[in-house]
């Protein structure tokens, strides 16, 4: 985290969370033959990952109502039950912001709460769907077939998208 700099380029950040919000499915449709097999589902969540990183290297900023526009803005383009991800998304980044005191921007730290909150997400999600009766398979399915992989994919994701994302977010506290 950068202390006492000015942060440029506010803007870019809901443009980069639009472009995460689309490429969630762009992924997923160039992908689905091999992310959606009969036995796994790899489910990526690059929209997530911005916001863990957003929110670690850029603390001051309203994160957390963008968690709710784009939550929304998820639930309606991708899912069509709306209020899953709004409230999947903003209580993730809330707990987040509210632990953010004792967590640091090291790289293994952002690795850390990343697959924290990729895990928290889908178990979110997943129990939503069994409350309202929409998923059926047992939790024991759901963690090897959805949680494991997308633990797995998105933790891919995170190595080949942090130094960008690290450069980035030193660029926009460039004078």
């Amino acid at each position: 985290m950068v202390q006492n700099r000015t942060l440029n380029y506010v803007y870019l950040i809901p443009i980069f969370l639009f472009i995460g919000l689309v490429a969630d499915g762009v992924v997923t449709n160039i992908f689905s033959p091999y992310l959606l097999d009969n036995s796994v589902v790899f489910v990526p969540r690059i929209m997530l990952l911005l916001f863990v990183v957003f929110t670690l290297f850029f603390p001051k900023q309203p994160l957390f109502l963008y968690a709710l526009l784009f939550g929304m803005m998820y639930d309606s383009y991708y899912i069509g039950i709306l209020g899953i991800y709004v409230t999947a998304l903003a209580s993730c980044i809330y707990l987040l912001k509210r632990s953010q005191k004792f967590i640091s921007s090291a790289p293994i730290m952002v690795f850390i709460v990343y697959i924290l909150s990729v895990c928290y997400v889908e178990i979110f999600v997943f129990s939503t769907y069994s409350l309202l009766g929409l998923a059926s398979i047992p939790f024991a399915t759901f963690l090897s077939t959805r949680l494991g992989p997308a633990v797995l994919l998105n933790l891919f994701i995170l190595i080949i998208l942090y130094y960008p994302l690290r450069k980035l977010s030193q660029w926009m506290y460039s004078v």
